[in-house]
């Protein structure tokens, strides 16, 4: 359903005060999927990414404790990651102006040209550092895309002042043809970047539809919940799909996010409600339109079919934070676990994370708990 700015805020406070949620199911035999290692980090690993051969990137974000990283990494052939393109853009230090080095690597993706793109927020946590260090320097928040096989970094996007103002933060982004999607967790907004004719467009910046949905015992430690967050684009390109971690789930044509004609409260009227979710670090999409998603609380990854079917696809005791998961060419779901809840910004007296940080991987069937799954959004079919 449509729902406009009033709405959308009525909506939230009364999902906030429910504590509604889909309704959860699991497969048709009452199992859930097995899970396996597929990887191994020696580094805070928040997201992965692989190519159609198989070729698995790891974003590695400089987390609070967790400075000691190249932020973006290839899995070698000896099945361990490396820095990658492995020169000076893993080698940001503290005082560096960060133009042209990696500095907080929030999420990474490969799209269906094989090319990786880097999101890099330019400065450290602004939660857990001081803004001397979580306020970026001219030009260091950009989007980066580098060639797979050689590190050749293809394409750097700046922009002004006028698409990032202070408190901005670029979160995740998705690539469909010409056209860049991305969010701002920052000061919750979309943007809208134009590869041909370079037009980008900040679109709903602050809007009720762009913000957190505020849960009771959210705060946790000095930890700051993000703003509009995980993004999705239809196999068609002709929707948008966003949240933050809290939801609820939006959708709006993108053709109406593209339009510079519509203001921003026109184009509010335009988004609709899609799904209420459980709190989720990361989130997938499959071309049957099924999201896939990291529950952070549940310590499980569901799935939930564009008809509201639910089902509880695989959990483990030991998903503590499962963030930005990747479904490859050959249908398969790989879920990075971060335990980003072991470590001091939640709170905790002490450090207790577990080395190394592990990716999970998933074989996915045709149909799970009675919903058919799709297949990659993010290369060419095998053939």
């Amino acid at each position: 359903m449509k729902i406009g700015r009033r709405r959308f805020m009525t909506a939230a406070a009364c999902t906030a005060a429910s504590g509604l949620l889909p309704v959860r199911g699991v497969s048709a035999a009452g199992a859930e999927l097995i899970h396996t290692v597929a990887a191994e980090s020696p580094w805070f690993c928040n997201q992965v990414a692989l190519t159609a051969k198989g070729d698995m990137f790891f974003g590695l974000p400089r987390y609070p404790d967790y400075d000691q990283t190249p932020c973006l990494a290839k899995r070698g052939p000896d099945g361990k990651p490396a820095a990658f393109p492995g020169n000076a853009w893993n080698e940001w230090k503290l005082g560096d102006d960060g133009f042209d080095s990696f500095v907080y690597v929030n999420s990474i993706h490969v799209f269906k040209d094989g090319t990786v793109w880097a999101v890099d927020q330019g400065a450290l946590r602004a939660d857990s550092y001081p803004p001397a260090l979580s306020e970026p320097h001219k030009g260091a928040q950009k989007l980066v895309q580098l060639d797979a096989d050689s590190g050749e970094v293809l394409r750097v996007l700046r922009f002004g002042d006028d698409i990032l103002p202070k408190g901005a933060k670029l979160n995740d982004l998705r690539v469909f043809g010409d056209h860049v999607y991305v969010t701002d967790s920052g000061l919750g907004a979309l943007i809208y970047h134009d590869l041909k004719t370079g037009v980008t467009l900040r679109r709903m910046s602050g809007f009720p539809e762009m913000q957190a949905k505020v849960e009771p015992n959210m705060q946790q430690g000095s930890h700051q919940t993000p703003k509009i967050d995980m993004i999705e684009v239809s196999d068609d390109g002709e929707w948008l799909y966003a949240a933050a971690p809290t939801g609820p789930f939006i959708k709006i044509k993108t053709a109406a996010l593209r339009d510079p004609s519509l203001s921003d409260g026109d184009l509010a009227e335009h988004v609709e409600e899609y799904a209420t979710i459980a709190r989720s670090g990361g989130c997938a999409l499959d071309t049957n339109g099924n999201l896939y998603l990291s529950e952070l609380d549940n310590k499980r990854v569901t799935v939930l079919s564009p008809t509201g079917e639910t089902a509880v696809l695989t959990s483990d005791d030991e998903f503590i934070s499962p963030d930005g998961s990747f479904i490859s060419v050959d249908r398969k779901l790989y879920i990075p676990v971060t335990q980003s809840r072991r470590t001091r910004l939640f709170g905790n007296k002490r450090d207790m994370v577990k080395r190394p940080w592990k990716i999970y991987v998933v074989d996915l069937p045709e149909t799970f708990g009675g919903i058919k799954l799709g297949a990659s959004l993010n290369g060419p079919s095998l053939p």
